[in-house]
């Protein structure tokens, strides 16, 4: 299996998520120009291999050959399916930026890398909000956004891993001039304390349940998580057609399960729900590991 590694500029800012191989297969795959040219392709945007072979001027069932032959070698991956004329049609994207031949490894390097969850905020040419729940009491539940701090961290380790890249922009959910209909965002908090979460609390597929002291219940399992210390990253459509990636808790501990789970889970946290796939929505828990009382490491409920 390829080793997945991050390419970085001088300033330490992620430029490309890259596999390294180092497998004659892998070799083999790339070794082909029709091949590279189909990758070349897919570098601009997913596309299903009916729309490589007329693009390309091949048949489908060469497209077909070579498409498999590439996601064997783990090149590429499926970005959707869709169901045209009564068959399941299966649209491919990249599985990274690039690959890399890895002849040895230096030691002490260091560079901000976040989950592949933010990669999807931020490739889609979008601004992205970041929406704080205000410190003020407000809302239909009274709250206070009080992990203000938790997005600052998040803020700093977007900026090394994008730099210019990232068009992001941070805004209280009281604000009057929020306007969610060309952004993608970041939801800080539950729908206690922040409105944009409580707007979107029914439709997602573990949500809060006020009745219940805002534990969570996901639809994917069945399951309620009650403890202060669960949190919940999801990644869901907006009603105005725009990404939005939830980061929340039960209470506030729970909320910093989520932001550590953000960043050290890392692709797991990009994969579906292992209950129910058509869901990027994960359970976690945060856990004291040395003692001190705050949260420092986080495990996977579901």
């Amino acid at each position: 299996m390829s080793e997945e590694l991050y390419a970085v500029d001088p300033d330490g800012r992620v430029v490309a998520r890259l596999l390294a191989i180092g497998d004659p297969e892998t070799f083999k795959a790339l070794a082909n120009p029709f091949r590279l040219a189909v990758l070349e392709l897919l570098a601009q945007r997913p596309r299903y291999p009916a729309e490589i072979a007329r693009e390309l001027g091949v048949g489908e069932q060469l497209v077909y050959y070579h498409v498999a032959k590439l996601r064997e070698a783990g090149l590429i991956e499926e970005a959707s399916l869709e169901r045209r004329r009564g068959a399941v049609a299966a649209k491919y994207k990249l599985s990274a930026d690039g690959v890399a031949v890895l002849f040895r490894r230096r030691e002490g390097g260091s560079a901000a890398v976040v989950s592949p969850l933010l990669d999807r905020l931020f490739s889609e040419g979008r601004e992205v909000v970041m929406v704080l729940g205000s410190p003020e009491p407000h809302g239909p539940f009274r709250g206070r956004g009080r992990d203000h701090y938790l997005a600052a961290q998040l803020a700093y380790a977007i900026g090394a891993s994008y730099g210019s890249r990232a068009r992001l922009r941070v805004a209280l959910d009281t604000d009057p001039r929020l306007d969610l209909s060309s952004t993608n965002i970041i939801v800080v908090g539950g729908p206690a304390a922040n409105m944009v979460a409580a707007r979107l609390n029914d439709s997602l597929p573990v949500r809060f349940d006020p009745e219940r002291g805002f534990a969570l219940v996901s639809r994917c399992s069945g399951r309620v998580y009650s403890d202060d210390n669960c949190g919940v990253v999801e990644l869901v459509e907006t009603p105005e057609g725009g990404l939005a990636l939830l980061l929340a808790g039960v209470h506030l501990p729970g909320t910093k399960a989520a932001f550590t789970a953000l960043l050290k889970l890392g692709r797991r946290l990009a994969e579906p729900n292992a209950h129910d796939e058509r869901f990027i929505a994960h359970v976690v828990e945060g856990v004291d590991a040395d003692g001190d009382g705050e949260v420092d490491e986080v495990s996977l409920l579901e």
